[in-house]
């Protein structure tokens, strides 16, 4: 009785967040087993461990672990089939003990299995490992409720790692599946549903800020918060209030951002999640950045870049990476700002789940800095926005050959992202598509050419940007393309990222479903009868760089009176 104990307090220890505690507790009892030949409890024991090193990113505390809990049930297995009788004699337990532990623990282990893949970026793998954990065979009625709660924890940390690639909209199904579940587990209210619930509501909750959708956000955060008050669990009550605070930052609401980051810390420094300590950096910089404090902003990214290299989030790196190369621009350190993206690029190059959208925020960022060059040369007030010479300033054609690198590089990729923006037929993913990702780089491109003093680009943009809307035509059979719904559903990932774009999931260009419009790229267009179809060198440029159709295989468009 006092093992089982050790191991219930073992695990109330894990869910409150106290994983060191809970840690030498199990790794004493782990010693117990093993003198008395008591491998039941060693498997919990090594379960109990897997998780706890899953959770602290100790993957390979995680894989030593489902590799001794496999090796346990392998010979209990044979033993089973009858292929170990030198072994038989010595097993204490009866047939159908053995039979329900086997049953019990290959389900620990594919779900050790299954979150260890999402966690590292395998995603096909963890869906395999889900599916095993889904399938094993075992008609023991007291493992059913175990049983459910691992599938959905499992598909929690699969959604959950779907949303760090970036690949918003393959977790949607997944949450789909989860959500229904969770608030049975809020009804329910014993421990194990209360962790259940406030992990995947938090999850949920941040998905939604990622996503744009703050209203759906803010009562899944309210309810986890409140349920971890009521436990004492404290490192899950502050990461509600950061959850919230990121919620507040995308709605602009700087002073409540500040409050709940500075609530939330304290916890999550003393329980020494890298993640969430990085996350919690990034918006102390945020806002330092926003009162102008750029040696202080810095240094908190700092911190948060190198805490992410500590467990080895890539995505997370480079973003981090672009966010600080602002320091540099504003600081007029050009050459230092262009070395960032550089390295948040071999960053994307050397990741096997890079997105198209990825490298167009990249290019993007270059052409930020190449813009922000250019107009150092002609003379930039910042406090007035204005520059103090004209054609005969020195640095004129200097500055007006930068402006043309710049719209090299943001018009492409502006026109790139807005061919999605209407190939999703959602009306407020839609917006939120326009708010966080497509305005912002529409609204570069143009500033681009207009100080470049490009008249006719500036024209055509106007002539593109005044034919959105207008736009529709018969699909056909409808099979030209997935649907927008993917895209439709995760239209927006609300970045916390000062004058910089959302991120959302790589996936192929999309079109409406039905038969009734599309809503994806326009027809070619042409301006003047005499002269060629407009911005076709940009719209060959999204193509080559991001394999983005931004016009469509139709009649062209005359738009001349």
């Amino acid at each position: 009785m006092t093992i089982i104990g050790d191991l219930e307090r073992a695990r109330h220890l894990a869910l409150a967040a106290k994983e060191e505690a809970a840690k030498e507790l199990l790794l004493s009892l782990l010693a117990q087993a093993e003198q008395s030949d008591r491998d039941d409890v060693a498997l919990e024991v090594l379960a109990q461990l897997g998780e706890i090193y899953l959770v602290r990113t100790a993957y390979d505390g995680v894989v030593e672990g489902i590799r001794r809990i496999r090796e346990c049930l392998a010979t209990y297995t044979e033993i089973r089939a009858g292929h170990r009788p030198d072994l038989a004699e010595r097993v204490a337990m009866s047939g159908t003990e053995v039979d329900q532990m086997v049953c019990r623990y290959t389900r620990r282990a594919e779900f050790l299995a299954a979150g260890l893949a999402a966690a590292s970026g395998d995603h096909d793998g963890a869906a395999v490992h889900l599916r095993a954990l889904v399938e094993t065979v075992g008609n023991f009625e007291n493992l059913a409720a175990e049983h459910r709660g691992l599938i959905c924890h499992a598909r929690i940390l699969i959604a959950r790692g779907l949303c760090d690639d970036d690949m918003y909209a393959d977790s949607v199904p997944v949450w789909v599946e989860v959500l229904d579940l969770l608030e049975e587990y809020a009804r329910e209210g014993g421990a194990e549903s209360d962790h259940l619930f406030v992990h995947g509501a938090l999850s949920y909750g941040r998905f939604c800020v990622e996503t744009g959708r703050l209203d759906e956000a803010q009562p899944w955060l309210r309810r986890a918060e409140a349920r971890a008050g009521a436990r004492d669990w404290q490192l899950a009550g502050a990461r509600a209030q950061l959850e919230r605070a990121a919620a507040r930052w995308a709605d602009g609401d700087i002073a409540e951002t500040q409050t709940l980051v500075h609530q939330a810390y304290p916890a999550i420094a003393e329980h020494v999640r890298a993640h969430d300590v990085s996350r919690s950096w990034l918006y102390f910089g945020l806002i330092r950045f926003r009162m102008g404090a750029l040696d202080e902003a810095d240094e908190c990214w700092g911190h948060a870049e190198r805490h992410w290299r500590e467990i080895d989030k890539p995505l997370h790196i480079h973003r981090i990476l672009l966010q600080r190369s602002w320091i540099a621009i504003l600081r007029g350190d050009f050459a230092e700002a262009v070395e960032k993206v550089a390295q948040a690029r071999e960053l994307l190059d050397s990741y096997p789940r890079h997105s198209w959208l990825q490298y167009a925020r990249l290019d993007d960022q270059l052409g930020n800095i190449w813009r922000a060059d250019a107009l150092a040369d002609l003379g930039l007030d910042p406090g007035t926005g204005t520059v103090s010479g004209g054609a005969d300033r020195p640095g004129y054609q200097r500055a007006m050959s930068k402006l043309q690198q710049a719209a090299d590089l943001k018009v492409p990729a502006a026109l790139a992202v807005d061919a999605v923006r209407y190939a999703i037929s959602d009306a407020g993913a839609r917006m939120r598509w326009a708010r966080c990702v497509s305005a912002p780089m529409l609204a570069g491109a143009f500033a681009v050419a207009k100080e470049w003093d490009n008249a006719g680009l500036v024209s055509e943009l106007i002539e593109y940007h005044s034919a959105r809307g207008a736009f529709t035509a018969d699909l056909g059979d409808g099979q030209a393309g997935p649907s927008a719904g993917a895209w439709a559903a995760t239209a927006t990932a609300a970045v916390p990222v000062e004058g910089d774009l959302a991120l959302v999931a790589a996936a192929p260009p999309v079109q409406a479903d039905g038969g009734l419009t599309r809503l994806g790229p326009l027809p070619p267009l042409r301006m003047d009868p005499a002269g060629e179809q407009i911005m076709s060198g940009y719209r060959e440029l999204a193509w080559q760089r991001y394999g983005r159709e931004v016009t469509a295989a139709d009649d062209e468009w005359s738009t001349w009176p």
